[in-house]
């Protein structure tokens, strides 16, 4: 068996490839509003239809990946990547890009599910806690790079330009996937070494559909996204528009935003592999995000800065443990992908509702502090349902 350790690294960086794709829209939001003439809802569209897209594609991908492998899965992903950015280059009106957007969603549904599928695979468990919180950073490192390129590509060349650099970005990616990952895993059992069958039975599907576990996992995924997507979504358009910042000086607290929820997804992985036995791993940090979101509604730079940090240090904690939860509560090792597609529906169920619903709330309030108090709600959501995986008593991973 190929290094277990390539495999997460290769899987990685096609993760964050993914997500330059999925991080290309909200740094240009504004300037996206302006060309096309948009409203707070249409603009929040530009990632719902991306995220709608990703959720409908991910539950057949799970399926798939055990018939035609991991490899081949990852790879017509990252082809429809490509495709779906090139779209964009050829894009003049808003339907056309919205279009496009689907596209890139496809591609995108299809390496979120057979990368972190490849990584359950091949990673023994004494090692997953660790390897997971290393992936888990996948979209807050490629989220700081776009959010640090975007607007600064823009200033320098055309958009046009800007979709070009984009869309050849992921042709390395595609050549070091298919030399790297393997073909097929081999056959084990769903606690030893990381493997799986190249079949699913009724059985086995069914075994994760029917797994309350994996949807709780799932919930609290969703409830994540809603607000670090509804954050990353909009917070150049609340910089500008309200504290009157130009976008290459807004797409600074993003950045610092997505730098320190990296770190958190790491040291979220070192905790959970030490405290796994204890409650307030998986509790606390959604507790100190409920009472820090409304707080993201004082439009003053230092206050916003300082709010928005102490929610990113704690705030990556939660998909690291969602992730390092999948294989161990996926009742058996070949319905890991199975059960990793449930966890990329509920992650995209709230990239698809977040950005949305908080433009949506802002187009009828004018508040973006009464935007904010929503997020606050998905923060609860996450309490009950880590507090539920918690209470298994499966997720123990020190020695």
């Amino acid at each position: 068996m190929k290094n277990t350790w390539s495999v997460l690294w290769v899987s990685f960086t096609v993760g964050v490839l993914a997500t330059f794709v999925q991080f290309a829209v909200p740094p240009l939001l504004p300037f996206l509003q302006e060309k096309f003439a948009l409203s707070y809802t249409e603009a929040g569209l530009l990632m719902t239809v991306f995220a709608f897209a990703t959720l409908v594609c991910a539950a057949p991908c799970g399926l798939t990946i055990q018939r035609y492998g991991v490899k081949k899965v990852g790879l017509s992903g990252l082809g429809l990547l490509f495709i779906g950015v090139g779209l964009t280059y050829f894009a003049q009106t808003y339907p056309v890009f919205l279009l496009s957007r689907i596209v890139q969603g496809v591609g995108f549904g299809l390496v979120a599910v057979a990368a972190p599928s490849a990584i359950g695979q091949y990673i023994p468990r004494h090692r997953m806690a660790v390897a997971m919180g290393i992936w888990s950073t996948w979209i807050p490192f490629g989220g700081l790079i776009m959010f640090f390129a975007a607007p600064r590509l823009l200033e320098l060349y055309s958009i046009s330009a800007y979709w070009l650099i984009l869309m050849f970005a992921l042709v390395p990616g595609m050549a070091v996937f298919a030399l790297v990952i393997p073909s097929r895993p081999k056959t084990g059992p769903a606690s030893d070494a990381p493997d799986t069958l190249a079949g699913l039975s009724k059985e086995v599907i069914m075994g994760e559909i029917k797994n309350p576990n994996i949807w709780y996992a799932a919930l609290a995924f969703a409830a994540f996204t809603l607000g670090a997507f509804s954050l990353g979504t909009w917070t150049v358009s609340y910089m500008t528009g309200r504290m009157s910042m130009s976008m290459v000086e807004a797409s600074k607290m993003p950045i610092m935003f997505w730098i320190i929820n990296g770190a958190s997804n790491v040291y979220g992985g070192l905790l959970l592999k030490r405290f796994s036995a204890r409650p307030w791993v998986f509790v606390l940090p959604p507790m100190v995000m409920t009472v820090l979101w409304p707080l993201c509604g004082i439009p003053v730079p230092l206050s916003y800065y300082i709010v928005t940090a102490l929610i990113a240090s704690v705030c990556g904690i939660v998909p690291t443990i969602v992730f390092a939860a999948v294989p161990v509560l996926a009742r058996r090792k070949e319905g890991i992908s199975v059960a990793m597609a449930i966890i990329i529906i509920g992650e995209n169920l709230g990239i698809l509702c977040g950005p949305v619903l908080f433009g949506m709330i802002l187009q009828h309030t004018q508040s973006f502090f009464m935007s904010f108090c929503m997020l606050s709600v998905g923060a609860l959501i996450q309490i009950f349902c880590l507090y539920k995986i918690w209470r298994t008593g499966l997720l123990r991973f020190s020695h």
